[in-house]
């Protein structure tokens, strides 16, 4: 079946098949949803004849047929003139049955009256609820673009994603994925206007946020020229209650989609960098330094061992070593995109090392004091932007580096004060 076509008192529909997918042509153009055509064509092609009625050379008012109440036509590649079935009344006696007549064989027959339930579709109920259909295998590259904002452009090569507008930098590849999955899995909430004539009502003449999703060819084929070629283009307007406006690209029409859509695309280069901090073996680590209230740094000795540079007191070897650890694979839980401004006029720690033996190669992360919700947040020299540092790792930098005393074995053998000695029983 490559075409279909369906009369009802309701107006008349038509649907394409193109490549793989259908099209509603009529009264609209639109995408449909595969699946629900695909389930209506087997409800029609598929339901049991109940009775043979008659042949259809005789009166068909009987049978409701003269002027049915439903027309469908399914036309396949070979077959131009159409295969139509046309459904008129409810027998007297059966009325879980309905008359229909299927022009092919000139015949009359009844169904299961399930089949009238075709007669109340509606070209909204056929068609495509995914916000956007595009080819995944296709994109590989993304621009967000906000009004008054740097335009984020990512890049795609295997599975690596990079920011093609910041020298490249490497992106965070999990987050680009997840907003692929996000635009290819959101569905429209409605189907607010057919014709998009009046775009200035919906905020989409100049959209608060456009995504492009691209495919990229560096150079020219025998296919493709040189340069991007779009896939799609989702424009969002304005906010509505729990719904924001959108466009998809050039088609005719409006839809809503869920506003949580728009929070959860990064408007910000910024946010879409990589969440690796430092990628360092925790041995390449020469000399580290701490600031809080007051200064303590180390410096590997003879032997690979930490000794003091400012400090004293014995090292807790084991703490020093859970802060190289963090140091040299430090990860952001998150980039962030607006900081407070005073955020870092009184950080509570900042840490310094170096990377190699003769410590020209520094390294510096500076943790701002706690937020209003209790997360920390970082800066480092090599990154612009602000990222949120897990408690777990901020936990082990701000590790106690000298060793507590050990209890003597006296006081670990002195009773607790909270515990009275028992009375021997009296004779």
């Amino acid at each position: 079946v490559i075409r279909l076509s369906l009369k009802t008192a309701a107006g008349e529909m038509e649907l394409q098949k193109q490549g793989d997918h259908w099209q509603i042509v009529k009264p609209l153009r639109a995408r449909a949803d595969d699946q629900k055509v695909n389930d209506l064509i087997a409800q029609i092609t598929t339901s049991r004849i109940a009775q043979f009625v008659a042949d259809d050379a005789g009166d068909l008012h009987p049978y409701g047929l003269t002027e049915p109440r439903g027309t469908v036509t399914i036309f396949t590649a070979d077959d131009k003139q159409g295969q139509i079935l046309q459904i008129g009344g409810v027998p007297e006696k059966e009325k879980d049955q309905i008359y229909v007549r299927f022009a092919p064989r000139k015949f009359i027959y009844t169904l299961p009256n399930k089949i009238e339930t075709i007669l109340s579709t509606r070209p909204n109920d056929l068609r495509d609820r995914h916000l956007v259909r595009f080819d995944q295998n296709q994109l590989d590259r993304i621009t967000i673009d906000v009004p008054g904002k740097t335009k984020t452009v990512l890049s795609r090569k295997d599975q690596n994603w990079t920011i093609v507008n910041r020298n490249n930098r490497l992106a965070n590849a999990a987050e680009a994925r997840r907003l692929i999955d996000l635009l290819a899995g959101e569905q429209v909430t409605n189907f607010v206007a057919d014709v998009a004539s009046d775009l200035p009502k919906y905020g989409l003449d100049k959209p608060q946020l456009t995504v492009t999703l691209s495919s990229f060819a560096s150079e020219n084929t025998a296919e493709t020229k040189a340069g991007e070629h779009p896939l799609a283009t989702i424009a969002f307007g304005k906010i509505d209650g729990e719904n924001i406006f959108a466009r998809v690209g050039e088609e005719p029409f409006v839809v809503a989609v869920h506003r949580s859509t728009l929070d959860n695309i990064f408007a910000d280069p910024l946010q879409w960098q990589d969440l690796t901090i430092f990628k360092f073996k925790p041995e390449q680590i020469h000399r580290l330094a701490l600031f809080t209230d007051h200064e303590q740094s180390l410096i590997r000795g003879p032997n690979n061992q930490w000794e003091w540079v400012t400090g004293d007191g014995p090292i807790n070897t084991v703490t020093v070593q859970s802060l190289v650890n963090t140091l040299a694979s430090l990860h952001a839980v998150r980039w962030i995109a607006n900081i407070p401004p005073a955020a870092f006029d009184k950080p509570q720690l900042v840490a310094t090392f170096t990377t190699s033996t003769d410590d020209k190669a520094q390294h510096k992360v500076t943790i701002s004091g706690p937020s209003a919700d209790e997360t920390s947040m970082a800066r480092t020299d090599e990154h612009e932007g602000t990222f949120v540092i897990s408690s777990s790792d901020l936990s082990a930098l701000r590790g106690a580096l000298v060793q507590p005393p050990f209890p003597s074995p006296a006081a670990s053998a002195s009773p607790s004060v909270a515990t009275s000695p028992v009375a021997p029983p009296t004779p």
